[in-house]
């Protein structure tokens, strides 16, 4: 979009407040009963940018320029998108070096109340800022004019894609997608057995996996909870939901404190750290989900040892990992943990599960849902035309789409996903004790009738031979019953 940018008159820059829309309209000299489309310069600060960015949208802005008025260059993270954007424009068709510095790039994060926010954003250093400012305000009764062009793509490699998946290690639905499903579709984006490559952390070589996937954990942040320092007793209300001294939550779940879960995301984390190939992540996951997912087994230490065998994990190098990133059953910070919190709130992702491909929010994920065909999908539109990997091009019509990565050579068959339908599904049935009752009462029925007919048979002959009376009972023990 190329729209002019405009800035209210008023002490009060930072559009914290509410402002009449028809008070803003004539100051912006904005046509009556017509209205222009524009873009609202702001100042970072006093409130939230969800706020800011609100308020901009209710006054009929298309875009928000957000200033951040004390650094001439914005902050660290986003160097590296500047930097990504000078790249793209004077070499299109860059690699994905480039676009991986696109991860730390600097966000106007989310408060969690940004659903209803539909129109874009963006942040400028004071420098560009005070030069724009100079000339809106460079006449004293009209704006100066200000344009301004916004342009935005889904970053897309062109060989390669990186996957974060924000979840709980405890969330049922992600446990579902994980093992034995997406697993199966991710170790096909993996082409070093294909090269006769090993995966030991010497020989293993990442550029030869197509798909960077990560698992974030989504945790509660301990300080802002009020829970350090009171988690030792088992009487205070965080002692079964945090680690490291209070630092770092999970709500129990499913009959699992939150501590356990805290502690498995932190082993997730470690195993990513100290193994370059996936396969020792997904083999993991693979087993624990099959055998120590249940809450009696989930924080069972023979059943973690399992996992650590049966996926060629070191045990020992995972307790390292515990203790130089911060020991969880001691108060102190964990390196790791605070790296995914603070990424979190960083990128306002509070939603689980949240997939992001290329560092963006999926949509097509997020309204369809986590699913190996809906992320399979995703994650092959995504390449560069004509650089998916060959299960895209062999699964990603398929209904079933792990069923077919499961084949060799993969192939998608005619029946794959195809739903079925339950005759039985719209029919009425009574409960198990009712089919009992009327069975019972079908047979006491048929008894009833043939004991009838007895006795009839037998009146008859009585009453063409000597005479008298005859009883149901004598019908039942006679010779001829």
């Amino acid at each position: 979009m190329v729209l002019p940018v405009k800035m209210l008159n008023t002490k009060d820059h930072h559009l914290c407040n509410h402002y009449d829309q028809l008070d803003v309209i004539h100051q912006l000299h904005i046509p009556a009963g017509q209205g222009s489309p524009f873009i609202l310069l702001v100042e970072r600060g006093i409130c939230t940018f969800v706020k800011q960015v609100r308020n901009a949208q209710h006054l009929g802005a298309a875009a928000v320029l957000i200033a951040d008025t004390e650094h001439d260059h914005l902050p660290d993270s986003v160097a590296a998108s500047s930097e990504i954007v000078n790249v793209l424009q004077n070499h299109p068709h860059t690699d994905d070096n480039n676009h991986s510095q696109h991860e730390t790039a600097f966000r106007l994060a989310d408060d969690g109340s940004g659903m209803d926010v539909s129109i874009p954003s963006l942040m400028i250093a004071r420098k560009e800022y005070e030069e724009i400012k100079t000339i809106i305000d460079s006449k004293k009764n009209e704006t100066g004019i200000v344009l301004a062009e916004f342009a935005w793509h889904v970053p897309k490699y062109n060989n390669k894609i990186s996957m974060e998946l924000w979840s709980s290690p405890r969330n049922t639905h992600t446990k579902q997608f994980l093992a034995s499903n997406f697993s199966v579709i991710a170790k096909t984006m993996d082409l070093n057995e294909m090269h006769g490559r090993t995966h030991d952390n010497d020989s293993y070589d990442e550029n030869m996996n197509l798909m960077r996937f990560r698992e974030r954990p989504l945790l509660l942040d301990g300080d802002a909870l009020g829970c350090v320092g009171r988690s030792a007793a088992p009487d205070e209300p965080c002692w079964r939901m945090c680690t490291n001294g209070g630092r770092y939550c999970h709500a129990p779940h499913i009959h699992t404190d939150g501590s356990d879960i805290v502690t498995e995301a932190l082993r997730r984390l470690c195993i990513e750290k100290h193994y370059k190939s996936p396969k020792f992540y997904w083999d993991y996951i693979d087993h624990f989900s099959s055998y120590c997912w249940e809450s009696d087994y989930f924080s069972n230490p023979k059943c973690i040892a399992d996992a650590y065998k049966h996926s060629g994990i070191d045990h020992a190098t995972i307790e390292s990992c515990f203790e130089d990133s911060g020991d969880p059953k001691k108060d102190e910070h964990n390196a790791l943990l605070q790296d995914a919190i603070d990424m979190a709130r960083k990128r306002g992702i509070h939603k689980s599960p949240t997939v992001l491909l290329n560092h963006e929010v999926s949509k097509m994920i997020s309204w369809q849902g986590l699913s190996p065909r809906t992320v399979l999908f995703d994650l092959c539109e995504t390449f560069a035309y004509g650089d998916k990997p060959h299960v895209c091009y062999a699964c990603m019509e398929c209904g079933d789409p792990v069923a077919c990565a499961k084949r060799s050579p993969m192939k998608c068959k005619a029946g794959d996903g195809v739903e079925k339908e339950d005759p039985n599904a719209h029919k009425a049935s009574g409960s198990t004790a009712h089919k009992v009752f009327r069975w019972f009462f079908g047979l006491f029925l048929v008894g009833g009738c043939f004991g009838a007919y007895v006795f009839y048979q037998k009146k008859q002959e009585e009453n063409f031979g000597s005479g008298g009376t005859y009883s149901l009972q004598d019908a039942f023990l006679s010779d001829s019953s």
